[in-house]
């Protein structure tokens, strides 16, 4: 059933990943905002009239163009760097924004012992996609050079703060399915919880945290649209609130039963019969004694009776 369930799970996301592939359009169909670039370079347009500059972009024209010629000189092809910014952008997002939160709130919300296998493949799922979007984003630091002498986006001072905080969230959850099976195992034979367990809950809540806050980073980076911004926003801002509400109200119930169980009275034993034991009386010896004494009395009672006449 889990195996079924995580292959659905699997499918409806590539499925969805396709969709939202097809709706961009091969390279050189993406515009919309302003790209990366050093301070005051570049002025995108988006096609909603929204996509302006923010001091780092290479522009975007709306049309396709991206303001520059395929193979310009700034040493890399504008078009297919706003592809990719942009697919980097939506995996990511979808990763941090849904797909963690959403795996964390079903450890807490499912009963059972479907709740731990359901968590392991809905995060294992979630941690795949975000390796692919941020391979995607590695890909565009080593592709994107910033013109006029600017480096790249990993060594301008303007742009390096994503990708550095993408790379060190990357590894906090590389490293979680280890800290989660750990955790499981040491939880089993202990019956509470171990270091091991803080180490997997609060690398996963700070890390997932902290990848939702650099995804704003990435759309202001992007100088993305108001519009895009307050969407973004608004779906994480809720996403992280019921999950941090779903988790806070876990604790408290777990806290409350463990309070429980420590003041229940303990169970009172019922004492064994000693083995061996002696005058204990049996059922048959007394009752062949009662049947002795009556017989007894009875004979000496017609002994001392009249004969009839």
């Amino acid at each position: 059933m889990d195996r079924l369930f995580g292959s659905r799970m699997a499918t409806l996301l590539c499925l969805a990943f396709a969709m939202v592939v097809h709706s961009y359009g091969p390279p050189g169909g993406f515009g919309g905002y302003g790209g990366y670039g050093p301070p005051g370079y570049g002025s995108g347009s988006g096609s909603d009239g929204s996509g302006g500059n923010n001091g780092f972009g290479f522009g975007g024209s709306g049309n396709g163009n991206n303001g520059f010629p395929s193979g310009s000189f700034l040493g890399f092809d504008v078009e297919r760097a706003s592809y990719y910014r942009g697919i980097h952008g939506i995996i990511c997002s979808l990763a941090m924004v849904v797909l963690f939160p959403l795996g964390a709130i079903l450890m807490r919300i499912i009963p059972g012992r479907f709740a731990v296998w359901t968590h392991a493949l809905f995060q294992m799922v979630a941690l795949l996609v975000y390796i692919a979007g941020a391979g995607l984003g590695i890909y565009l630091v080593t592709y994107i050079a910033i013109p006029f002498g600017g480096g790249s986006l990993l060594t301008n001072e303007a742009t390096k703060y994503h990708p550095i905080i993408g790379i060190i969230t990357l590894v906090s959850l590389l490293i979680q399915p280890l800290l989660g099976y750990i955790h499981h195992n040491r939880f089993k034979r202990f019956g509470r919880r171990q270091v091991w367990s803080y180490l997997h809950i609060f690398n996963g809540r700070i890390g997932i945290t902290i990848g939702i806050i650099n995804g704003g980073l990435g759309l202001n980076l992007a100088a993305a649209s108001a519009s895009e911004k307050r969407i973004y926003i608004i779906v994480a801002a809720v996403m992280w609130s019921l999950w941090m509400l779903v988790a806070i109200a876990a604790e408290i119930l777990r806290l409350r039963r463990n309070r429980r169980e420590a003041n229940a009275p303990p169970a009172r034993a019922v004492p064994a019969p000693m083995v061996g034991a002696k005058n204990v009386p049996r059922r048959s010896d007394s009752h062949s004694d009662r049947r002795i004494s009556r017989s007894t009395s009875g004979s000496r009672g017609s002994r001392n009776r009249a004969p009839r006449v």
